[in-house]
């Protein structure tokens, strides 16, 4: 249903009619606007996996837990989620120096994630033209807004000493981290059951002061 016009597009006066074009054209893209969701979540399509990995689909945390339960038991173990986040840095590899270099990151935040460029970006202290901001769930950010742990850039998070590269044995310590802040009741295993529940408790929408007092997730 297109709105409906206001009163001063019913006068034929030039002036008028372009105050008028001028409101119609703003409640026409405000309109459009509020009727997109933002693209997140379960509900969204897109899943990003503790390692920086898009999983495009509404079933992007399944896929991604499905492909990493190497024994098919339903459950993820320390080593099955270590060797999917080694899996992952050797598809960044590009040059197979068994290191993730700045050429390669960058490659992956343009070329495989750029849904996390508008917060991953400020990393570096530029803004790619054309993209507009990422959506954001409850002050997440980057790869935060789409995945289980508070951690926008997941694969610079890796970096642990900082010199713009990530080793193999880096990515290992990391994963290790990781999957203890996906186990804090130190089970040694995953449940898909319960990393669901986190990813939907992480990415249920603010209500009240719960849009400007948000605890951290992690």
């Amino acid at each position: 249903m297109h709105p409906r016009p206001p009163l001063i597009c019913r006068f034929p006066r030039p002036i008028a009619q372009g105050v008028c074009g001028l409101v119609l054209a703003l409640t026409t893209a405000g309109a459009l606007q509020a009727a997109t969701p933002p693209l997140q979540g379960p509900q969204g399509g897109l899943f990003i996996s503790p390692f920086g990995e898009p999983f495009r689909s509404p079933v992007g945390l399944l896929d991604w837990f499905t492909g990493a339960d190497a024994d098919r038991d339903g459950t993820l173990t320390g080593k099955e989620f270590t060797a999917d986040g080694l899996r992952f840095h050797s598809r960044l590899d590009a040059n197979r120096d068994g290191r993730v270099d700045g050429f390669e990151n960058t490659a992956y935040e343009y070329e495989i994630a750029p849904e996390i460029l508008p917060q991953s970006s400020a990393f570096r202290g530029d803004r790619p033209e054309g993209r507009g901001p990422a959506p954001r769930a409850r002050g997440l950010e980057g790869a935060s807004t789409f995945g289980l742990l508070d951690e926008p850039q997941p694969v610079r998070g890796a970096d642990l000493n900082y010199d713009g590269k990530i080793t193999v044995d880096e990515q290992s310590k990391a994963a290790m981290r990781r999957f203890g802040l996906l186990d804090p009741e130190a089970t040694g295993r995953l449940d898909f059951q319960a990393l669901e529940a986190r990813l939907r408790a992480r990415q249920s929408p603010p209500s009240g002061l719960g849009r400007f007092f948000r605890p951290r997730p992690d």
